[in-house]
């Protein structure tokens, strides 16, 4: 199969598991958040980590991390394949609950309308929501802009008529599954002590910082 046929075959995929996402608050509260990254990979081995706080106070509940082997190539529009299962897997280690996971990437702010957040929010049968530096693709990136709005004013991104997700602080944040984006972006702007809501900025650095120390580890031997 030649590799476009690949990334059609995935497309479609995406389009169809779409539909299964929910973008309506699945829950009464939120008290618990977890966020969860992947670090860089060399050689496709990385580490996912997530860090589970409560939402007032951002007190650091739990901290877990794993060793992953990441199997797919990175392409853009793909990451929820290349990562949802390291993603997934770090999850299932934690032994808190949580209401609400955020995750380092797109939600239905997606080409195909279902990136890594949703992906993962699908599979887990969880709340997520969408985190993530820059566009991947869609109609909406002639329509969103980074300038002209207040620093703590969310910008509402359209596509095809439709909200698709907006832009905070540095910051696309979008549905990811079982949750509203007017809760998503609450949730941002209430643990957002510097550009990326809290949960998630820990969970990047303890990624990051586990996975450098591994690879010097490993440098030495």
């Amino acid at each position: 199969m030649s590799s476009y046929n690949l990334t059609q075959l995935l497309a479609n995929i995406q389009y169809s598991m779409a539909d299964k996402v929910t973008k309506h608050d699945c829950f009464n509260e939120v008290n618990v958040l977890t966020g969860v990254d992947v670090s860089f990979a060399v050689d496709n081995e990385a580490v996912a980590a997530a860090v589970v706080m409560k939402a007032e106070g951002l007190e650091v509940v739990e901290k877990k991390t794993r060793n992953v082997k990441l199997f797919f190539p990175y392409i853009p529009g793909f990451l929820g394949v290349r990562e949802a299962d390291a993603v997934i897997s770090v999850v299932n280690t934690l032994e808190s609950d949580f209401d609400v996971l955020i995750v380092n990437g797109h939600g239905i702010m997606h080409p195909h309308g279902f990136g890594l957040a949703s992906h993962v929010g699908v599979f887990l049968d969880v709340p997520t929501m969408g985190v993530a530096k820059r566009l991947t693709g869609g109609s909406y990136i002639k329509e969103a802009t980074q300038q002209d709005h207040a620093n703590n004013e969310a910008q509402l991104i359209q596509q095809d008529n439709r909200i698709v997700g907006a832009f905070f602080r540095g910051k696309y944040i979008s549905v990811g599954h079982k949750i509203s984006l007017k809760t998503a972006l609450n949730i941002a702007m209430i643990t957002s002590i510097y550009k990326t809501p809290e949960p998630l900025r820990q969970a990047h650095m303890l990624a990051t910082e586990t996975f450098k120390h591994e690879l010097n580890e490993n440098r030495r031997k």
